[in-house]
C-alpha cells in the first residue's frame, strides 16, 4: 500500500512539473482545422501566422513591450526564426503580457490550447 502511494505520488509530481514548465514556455494556437505550438518552425505555421500578416496584427494589438514584440516577430517570422529563441522570449514576458498576447490571438480568430479533431 505504501509503495503504491509513493509511486503514484512521484508520478503525479512528474506530471505536474512537466505541465508547469510547458505552461511557461509554450502554448498551442489553432485556426481553422490546424493547431501549432507557438514558436515552432513549420512551413504551414509560417504561412498561417507570418505570410498572412496575422502575427503582425496580433503583436500590434498585444500589450507587450516594443522591444519584445520585435524579438517575437524576428524569432517566429524572419530568416532568423528560432523555436528556442521564440520560447525564451515568450518566457521572458510578464504574466500580464502573456495573457495579452493570448487574448490578441483570440481577437484575431485563433483558439488557444485547443486542438481541432
Amino acid at each position: 500500500m505504501k509503495k503504491t502511494l509513493i509511486v503514484v505520488s512521484i508520478g503525479l509530481l512528474m506530471i505536474l512539473s512537466a505541465c508547469a514548465s510547458t505552461e511557461r514556455t509554450a502554448f498551442i494556437i489553432s485556426k481553422g482545422n490546424r493547431a501549432y505550438y507557438f514558436g515552432r518552425q513549420e512551413k504551414s505555421l509560417k504561412l498561417t501566422l507570418c505570410d498572412s500578416g496575422d502575427f503582425r496584427r496580433v503583436l500590434r494589438d498585444a500589450q507587450i513591450r516594443k522591444d519584445l514584440k520585435k524579438k517575437l516577430y524576428r524569432y517566429v517570422c524572419t530568416k532568423d526564426a528560432s523555436p528556442e529563441k521564440a520560447r525564451a522570449t515568450y518566457a521572458y514576458l510578464t504574466p500580464e503580457e502573456k495573457k495579452s498576447l493570448k487574448h490578441s490571438f483570440v481577437l484575431h480568430g485563433y483558439a488557444i490550447n485547443y486542438v481541432p479533431c
